[in-house]
């Protein structure tokens, strides 16, 4: 018995001397669901169009059903696999029923009308995407979202073992990107295979069981969603970071971008002074400008920390509506000396806190580099009754550069 239902060896395409595809490897079982993830240009198009028979073969092996894939006659072919193209038909002015009807047409002699079996079919299709409601509308009344359901009941007509989707949400609101994956993850308990391209990762690790991550036409990772659906593995292929949550219904990760592409690393680590949530945007900003980052100190289950912890970042912190300790700045001081650069983000100071800038003033008699912004110096930040600002001051008397702008730092 044929343990994988599809196999894909050494995979290498090119056009006009332009390599696409490069040494192309997975395999697949009955029954699994598989989203692609890549950047434009990666060949994800390219791979699925391979895979439905659209393109020759140059290099390499594909086998389905232990077979391979160019031995089956086009209408053995057409029975087994069934694509849904990105672009959905727009000149279509047919009742859906007919659209979705041509599904058939593989097995159907020449000249031939439905029969019993096909209108089985049909019936099959439109109640596994909810698509009798518009059995007799014309096609080209119905919204995208309609549309692209009868696009998929059509693709099912055919009673495909391997259906594959281009992008099948991607012009979709987010009401109907749900009940097309929905469909879809119905039909994958009916036992049909499914490969799907899809931009968004969250549609991929909330949906699918594996992953396969295409950069450059080369497989960067190929896996189940749960190995492979991680930050770090989608900052390689998207060259964006992103924070990880959980999702609370799923458990599945789900991912929060940055908002602007990560630069390259600027080989500097700056360590950050912040606290009560302030030092959000600033560690977006450092990240984003190709910083790397350590934070402390900060009390526990403050949203900095928070934030820290998800990116992974070197952090102090103390127990929460508790002064920072000396034992506390010792580990601070101890990672801040690994630090290029000290930054004091405008944090708003009480007694408890003041601790981190005796820090910042120990290390700059230790040579380091530290900045600070203008805007610290509000008094609204001040609940020392001066004590704070004063602080600050003699940071800047004594070499602290301060700032108008953090960008002035990557801007110079």
């Amino acid at each position: 018995m044929v343990k994988e239902l599809l196999s894909v060896h050494h995979l290498t395409f090119a056009y006009s001397g332009d390599c696409v595809l490069q040494g192309v490897d997975f395999t697949l079982h009955r029954g699994t669901f598989l989203g692609i993830v890549g950047p434009n240009g990666s060949g994800k198009t390219t791979l699925l169009h391979l895979l439905a028979r659209l393109l020759p073969l140059q290099e390499g092996i594909i086998c389905f059903e232990g077979k391979e894939i160019w031995r089956y006659s086009h209408t053995e072919w057409a029975k087994k696999v069934a694509i849904v193209f990105q672009e959905i038909p727009t000149r279509v002015s047919l009742p859906c029923q007919e659209v979705i009807a041509m599904g058939r047409f593989p097995y159907l002699r020449r000249f031939a009308r439905e029969g019993e079996e096909d209108e089985r079919a049909v019936q099959w299709a439109m109640e596994m995407t909810e698509t009798w409601q518009f059995a007799e509308r014309d096609f080209g009344e119905l919204s995208g979202g309609e549309k692209q359901r009868v696009m998929i009941a059509r693709a099912l007509a055919q009673k495909p073992t391997l259906l594959l989707l281009d992008e099948p949400t991607s012009h979709l609101d987010v009401l109907h990107q749900l009940e097309v994956m929905q469909i879809l993850r119905a039909l994958q308990r009916e036992g049909i295979t499914i490969i799907g391209i899809f931009h968004d990762p969250n549609v991929v690790a909330q949906w699918c069981q594996y992953a396969l991550f295409l950069k450059g036409g080369r497989v960067l990772r190929f896996g189940t969603t749960e190995e492979v659906m991680r930050k770090e593995y989608l900052a390689e292929l998207l060259e964006v970071e992103f924070i990880e949550h959980t999702h609370p219904l799923s458990l599945r990760p789900f991912f929060t971008p940055l908002e602007l592409r990560k630069r390259p690393s600027r080989g500097i680590t700056v360590h950050l002074i912040c606290g009560g949530g302030r030092g959000i945007p600033f560690v977006r900003k450092f990240l984003e400008a190709g910083f790397s980052l350590s934070v402390g100190i900060v009390n526990r289950f403050d949203s900095d920390e928070e934030l820290a912890i998800q990116l992974r970042l070197p952090v102090v912190s103390e127990k929460p509506f508790s002064p920072f300790s000396e034992e506390s700045l010792h580990h601070a001081l101890h990672l801040a000396r690994k630090a290029q650069w000290v930054f004091i983000v405008p944090t708003y100071w009480g007694r408890g806190n003041l601790l981190n800038l005796e820090l910042a003033r120990l290390l700059l008699l230790e040579g380091k580099r530290v900045f600070l912004l203008r805007e610290g110096f509000d008094p609204r930040f001040d609940y020392t009754g001066g004590e704070a600002r004063k602080k600050l001051a003699e940071l800047a008397h004594h070499g602290a550069q301060v700032l108008e702008r953090v960008e002035e730092l990557w801007e110079k």
